[in-house]
């Protein structure tokens, strides 16, 4: 699909999994045409793919070009005046719709002022939008500080009714709007409550609201205080094991850093599909990075888990430091390290083990802060509070403050990093049958091309002019929601123009592949050609039981 807004995730191809997430968001997004759709958050810690899951959104809708216009704007974590950001949102607004309606997303890259957007709005038959942009202006020459607000914010369902459309309007790290925007340009009066503005905007039907926050317990204290029952809370959880091991072998095609099938598996289950874990393991800093072996693997996740250099350290250090207040000292490092060691404990519990001298009112205020910075969680009860469901956050706290504690050494953790490893490896040789589609994948990216011959002779009724090469992507391909229609097929290994693009099925069972499943792979495989705008492409089978003759 084409990329109008320039997403973060870098190369689009990184973008992997979350079909589930897509999905069900496609057919929000559907809704919000008969305008029964609710405003919704998005809520998980920082990294685990909510902005990349919003860009794409975006773009599938723009793409769509359907009832429903995206607007995409992220809050930033740096103080603003008032009045800069309902500038920033306003303009952010009118020229992602002015680029939806002309369908030109160079509209997208653009800065602008009232003059310019006006002019714009007249070139692309846009009438409708001068009156908003003229008052705008009128406010913010005049001073008129809530004024201007309530225009921006107030901007996409007002626009919306002119010719009775539907917007998305999506908020990234919406929590900030309580903690970075100010009332004075100088940015000294901070407005503590400005999510309360969007109490009646977030019940428009025709404009609702999809935001996201990364620090969970800020955003979860923000909407059920401030905004009781306007938004559906839906937390985004790590991704499914088959799509953690799409990902990590998407990630090494494309910064060509060496894995196989085995060591995907395993990487998926030691970062339980988390894909910020993922990802900071293939971009990592530690030199010569190899996954294809156990040590390669170890290395890299030691490094990140323990160096201060390690992205994953310092994300966490981050959500740390933000209670570091309470963190900071002896009892508070014991608390979490306590629960971190029992999983789920009450506060009676926590008095008892550690022989805490303070008073059962602080304890349950620290408790509260340690849950609201996302360091641990409410457990079952509001008398319960557990670990954070995660085991690298576990290692990343017990390597910064155990040792002063109780002289525990990293090197433990490293030994239970080990255990996870040969555990996994159990379970992958158990299960390793089932996944015959990335063996293929891992021939066609690594051996193929390099001993052509012999890997032609392995396939029946070739072309002449065919020979294995370096393809641009090879994955087990599902096709995007913007073609509304649920394809997926084994291998997919792109090539060039002048090439011939691979469209495989593997069956790796005793069953001979049959007519019936022949005809619907011909079926999926043409429609994927097109749909992908393949020139030049070659169907195979890869079946282990072999083939009936009138499947051949």
């Amino acid at each position: 699909m084409k990329i109008y807004l320039e997403e973060r995730i870098g190369h689009p191809g990184l973008f992997t999994g979350r079909k589930n997430d897509l999905d069900h968001l496609l057919k929000w997004v559907s809704q919000i045409k008969i305008k029964i759709s609710k405003s919704k958050a998005i809520i998980s810690r920082r990294k685990t793919g909510k902005s990349a899951l919003m860009e794409r959104l975006f773009n599938i809708v723009f793409e769509q070009n359907s009832q429903v216009v995206p607007f995409y704007i992220e809050i930033k974590e740096t103080s603003k005046w008032i009045v800069e950001f309902a500038r920033e949102f306003f303009f952010t607004f009118i020229c992602q719709y002015i680029a939806f309606h002309s369908r030109n997303p160079e509209y997208l890259k653009h800065h602008y002022n009232y003059s310019k957007l006006i002019n714009t709005a007249k070139k692309e038959g846009l009438d409708h939008l001068i009156a908003h942009i003229e008052d705008f202006e009128l406010s913010d020459k005049k001073g008129y500080v809530d004024i201007l607000w309530d225009i921006a914010r107030e901007a996409p369902c007002v626009i919306a009714q002119h010719k009775d459309e539907r917007i998305l309007q999506m908020i990234d790290e919406f929590q900030f709007i309580n903690r970075y925007i100010y009332r004075d340009k100088a940015c000294k009066d901070r407005i503590t409550n400005l999510a309360g503005s969007y109490l009646h905007t977030a019940e428009r039907k025709n404009a609702p609201l999809l935001v996201s926050g990364s620090w969970v317990g800020w955003l979860i204290d923000d909407l059920s205080k401030i905004l009781p029952g306007r938004f559906i809370l839906e937390d985004l959880a790590n991704m499914p094991r088959h799509e953690a091991i799409e990902m990590a072998l998407n990630y090494s095609a494309i910064t060509q850093i060496p894995i196989n099938y085995e060591t995907a598996c395993v990487m998926a289950d030691l970062t339980e599909g988390n894909p910020f874990y993922m990802s900071s393991l293939f971009q990592s800093p530690y030199e010569d990075k190899d996954f294809s072996t156990e040590k390669g693997i170890l290395e890299v996740l030691d490094f990140e888990t323990f160096d201060k250099r390690g992205s994953i350290r310092g994300t966490w250090m981050e959500y740390i430091a933000s209670a570091i207040d309470m963190v900071n000292d002896v009892n508070g490092k014991k608390i979490i390290l306590y629960i971190c060691k029992k999983k789920e404990v009450t506060r009676a519990d926590i008095q008892k083990e550690l022989n805490l001298e303070v008073e059962d009112r602080e304890l349950e205020k620290r408790l509260k802060a340690f849950v609201k910075a996302d360091i641990i969680e409410q457990g079952t009860s509001n008398f319960n509070y557990q670990a954070v469901n995660d085991n690298i956050f576990d290692k990343v706290f017990r390597g910064v403050y155990q040792e002063e504690i109780d002289g525990f050494t990293p090197d433990k953790i490293k030994s239970e990093y080990r255990e996870l490893y040969k555990k996994s490896m159990g379970k992958f040789n158990r299960y390793k049958g089932e996944f015959s589609e990335y063996v293929v994948i891992n021939h066609l990216k690594h051996r193929a091309h390099k001993q052509n011959d012999l890997y032609v002779s392995m396939i029946r009724n070739l072309p002449e002019d065919f020979s294995f090469v370096e393809y641009d992507t090879i994955w087990s391909y599902t096709a995007s929601p913007v073609h509304k229609k649920n394809i997926q097929i084994d291998v997919f290994a792109r090539a060039q123009d002048d090439q011939y693009t691979l469209i495989g099925e593997v069956k790796n069972r005793k069953a001979k592949f049959s007519l019936k499943e022949a005809k619907e792979f011909f079926n999926k495989a043409t429609e994927v050609k097109k749909m992908e705008n393949v020139d030049k492409a070659l169907f195979f089978v890869f079946s282990a039981g072999g083939f009936y003759k009138n499947a051949l």
